[in-house]
């Protein structure tokens, strides 16, 4: 007597579930769309880098006797600073007709990409280094540029993912004047 009576998946049964794992795993991906969540995620950290260096000038300039935002060369007014290499003429045109300087340190001693010494504070410096862009470019940098004189300062930088180039306070309704440029910082109109 032969018994054929055996559990087990048949072909057709195998090749349907594969199927199924198939059209499932290619609508996930379509839907979560992987990429722009990594781009997404960049742009997280790029707001609050920008946050924490806007906050930490405030402490610096609030809390030093003299500040100086351009590290004593008086270039405020004519330099914009990044870490980023190879970026164009004017931060990326970002800052008017201020011209870049690029510096590849993060020291916050006045010696980094920002000319301010951050260890002048009182109780030291809130930042261990200077942050830089995730992806630090020449299209996705960010950008510092003051007005020495008025002890104002503006922090630019480009996004990448479509929910922050679309989001409200993201999207060109920062205050600043740059639709497509990301600025904070103190100065009127964000437009040094």
């Amino acid at each position: 007597m032969n018994n054929f009576n055996q559990k087990g998946f048949t072909l057709l049964e195998l090749l349907i579930v594969i199927g199924v794992l198939a059209v499932l795993a290619t609508a996930t991906v379509l839907v979560l769309n992987p990429i722009e969540i990594l781009r997404q995620s960049r742009d997280a950290t790029r707001v609050s880098d920008l946050a924490s260096i806007k906050n930490a000038i405030g402490v610096y300039v609030t809390g030093v006797d003299s500040p100086d935002l351009d590290g004593g060369t008086t270039s405020c007014s004519t330099l914009c600073y990044v870490n980023a290499s190879s970026v164009v003429a004017n931060c990326g045109g970002r800052h008017s007709t201020k011209t870049t300087t690029e510096d590849s340190t993060r020291e916050v001693d006045s010696n980094g990409w920002i000319p301010i010494d951050f260890a002048d504070i009182p109780g030291g410096s809130p930042l261990s280094v200077l942050p830089i862009d995730p992806t630090n470019d020449s299209t996705y940098f960010y950008s510092y540029a003051c007005d020495n004189t008025n002890k104002t300062f503006e922090l630019d930088v480009v996004f990448e993912s479509t929910k922050y180039l679309t989001t409200e306070d993201y999207d060109g309704t920062d205050g600043g004047n740059s639709a497509a440029t990301y600025e904070i910082g103190t100065d009127p109109d964000l437009d040094i």
